[in-house]
């Protein structure tokens, strides 16, 4: 079991290019949040994540605090869609990026944005992903609210460079089913990031993603995953991942911030309402998919996760259209 490619399938991702730009020194734009650019490009989305590749030039970006220096080949992913600004030199004023868009969106092709001084040429493809709001997944909980990743010399990073290269000749071409190519891309570019983001982790880095590098701990997310209706108990996760119990429980606890069992439960009831919104099987069959011999008990435990009943989440998802 590849456990992020479960937590990837988890969340249904859907990608495309939302604009491309050449910006010349002096230039500074700010991006909106992340209701009003949901708003503007995808109203009825949950979840987005936007992404920046730098194609040529240099510029900066900053988020919050954390002001961060690109160049050519760099991937910048906001995983949490929080506001932004980027910029190259001092310009005399910063505008919203949102002010250069020739129309409302969605257009039938990635308008190109010129806008700026008559210095250097920075040319930025911007895109975005749209994610399910899903209850419990760890791995977008782990990721940082600013990610620069620079493609290395690593498989992974010669594959992240090639994949970049193809989306130039992409954007460049007018072949037929564009679109969809490029949707392709950015949701391939996306896994992509995300494995090179764990190769960059520095050695003691906690968390999710830290996790995945962390043998014996990776053995019993897998199993997790793979078989989450089967009863585990610590004893037996740390046979497998060939860890004393009381070592794997502290090193689990470490990484994850939570205990084997919490997490054991909060990944059964996200996979229990994911069936429930998407099917029509009874909440005493979705309680056992998931490892519940009752349907009370899973009453309870999905209670305490969401603060709602089995059958009232299924109503209100089903109410609001998110039961496909």
């Amino acid at each position: 079991m590849d456990v992020l490619s479960d937590l990837l399938r988890a969340v249904r991702l859907s990608g495309a290019v939302f604009f491309r730009a050449d910006f010349s020194a002096p230039w500074g734009l700010t991006s909106p949040d992340a209701e009003q650019l949901s708003q503007a490009l995808l109203p009825n989305a949950r979840r987005m994540v936007l992404f920046h590749y730098l194609q040529r030039g240099s510029c900066w970006v900053q988020v919050g605090g954390d002001r961060q220096e690109l160049h050519a080949g760099d991937v910048v992913v906001l995983p949490f869609c929080d506001p932004h600004a980027m910029g190259k030199g001092a310009p005399p004023r910063v505008d919203c990026v949102s002010a250069l868009f020739p129309s409302p969106p969605p257009w039938t092709a990635p308008p190109v944005l010129a806008y700026g001084g008559e210095g250097e040429t920075t040319q930025i493809v911007c895109g975005f992903l749209e994610l399910d709001d899903t209850h419990f997944n760890p791995m977008l909980t782990a990721l940082p609210s600013l990610m620069v990743v620079r493609p290395d010399d690593s498989s992974t990073g010669v594959l992240l460079r090639s994949s970049l290269e193809f989306l130039d000749r992409e954007l460049a071409s007018d072949s037929p089913g564009g679109a969809s190519m490029l949707g392709r891309l950015t949701e391939l570019l996306f896994v992509q990031v995300l494995r090179q983001h764990v190769a960059q982790l520095p050695e003691r880095e906690l968390g999710w993603l830290a996790a995945l590098r962390d043998r014996g701990i990776r053995t019993a997310l897998e199993l997790v995953h793979e078989r989450p209706a089967e009863a585990w108990t610590v004893e037996a996760l740390a046979k497998h991942a060939a860890m004393s119990r009381s070592a794997f429980a502290a090193r689990f606890t470490e990484l994850l911030g939570e205990a084997p069992a919490q997490y054991l439960t909060r990944w059964r009831v996200q996979l229990a309402a994911q069936r429930l919104r998407q099917t029509d099987e009874a909440i005493a069959q979705v309680a056992s998919s998931v490892g519940y011999a009752s349907e009370a008990a899973f009453g309870r435990a999905f209670k305490r996760e969401l603060g709602v009943s089995p059958a009232k989440y299924r109503r209100d998802a089903k109410a609001r259209g998110t039961g496909v």
